[in-house]
This record gives C-alpha cells, sequence and structure tokens, in this order.
C-alpha cells in the first residue's frame, strides 16, 4: 500500500521534516553562539593572564629598585617561570620606547644644586 500526498497540504512525513531541519537550524546557531562565547572568554582569561603577569613584573622591580635604596628590605625573587611571552616582551621593549626615565625625588631643604653631591 502506498501513501499519495494530499492535494492542497502536506503530509506528516514533510511536517516532521520541517521540524526536524528548524531544531537542527537552531541548535546550530546555538552551538555557533556558544563557541563564539568560549573564544571571547578564551581571549579575555588570556589578556588577564598577561596582565596579571606583567603586573607581577613590574611589582619585582619596584620592590627591588626599593630593596636598593632601604637596606632594610630584602631583594625580591623575579617572576616564576611560567611566565607568560607577552609580559617579556613587554618588558624587553627598549628604555626609550618606555619614556624617560623618572628622577629620583629631590630631598627636602633646598634646591638639588645647594646640597653636596652624595658618593655612589
Amino acid at each position: 500500500m502506498t501513501t499519495t500526498p494530499q492535494t492542497g497540504g502536506t503530509s506528516a512525513l514533510d511536517d516532521l521534516r520541517a521540524a526536524y531541519h528548524e531544531q537542527l537550524t537552531r541548535l546550530a546557531a546555538e552551538r555557533d553562539a556558544a563557541r563564539r562565547q568560549a573564544r571571547r572568554a578564551q581571549a579575555q582569561a588570556d589578556v588577564a593572564r598577561s596582565d596579571l603577569a606583567s603586573l607581577k613584573s613590574r611589582v619585582a622591580e619596584l620592590l627591588n629598585a626599593a630593596a636598593r635604596h632601604l637596606p632594610d628590605l630584602p631583594p625580591v625573587e623575579g617572576p616564576d617561570a611560567a611566565e607568560l611571552p607577552a609580559a617579556r616582551e613587554a618588558r624587553a621593549l627598549p628604555a626609550a620606547s618606555r619614556g624617560p626615565a623618572p628622577e629620583p625625588p629631590a630631598e627636602a631643604g633646598g634646591k638639588a644644586e645647594d646640597r653636596p653631591a652624595r658618593a655612589a
């Protein structure tokens, strides 16, 4: 026994096919949206890790600079070996590209020209 499509309407099989196709399309769109969201989250996590490594490195540099001027402050060890390459690249830039080095603060009590030079 064969079934013939009804004239002027769709068969139950056609309805099922259309619903199935619609569901597949919706699921594919949801999958693509989830993948885009995951890529954005991964990129944000990478940036956050890079920023953290850069901040850790800068804090270590500042603490070491402070340790040179404050004898009671022990020197700080360098950043972890697992530091991200982006942070190393940021530090590897020549000093000229970072801007001029800040001058040390003048001591209180007159102009720098009036004070005797300190021995290094």
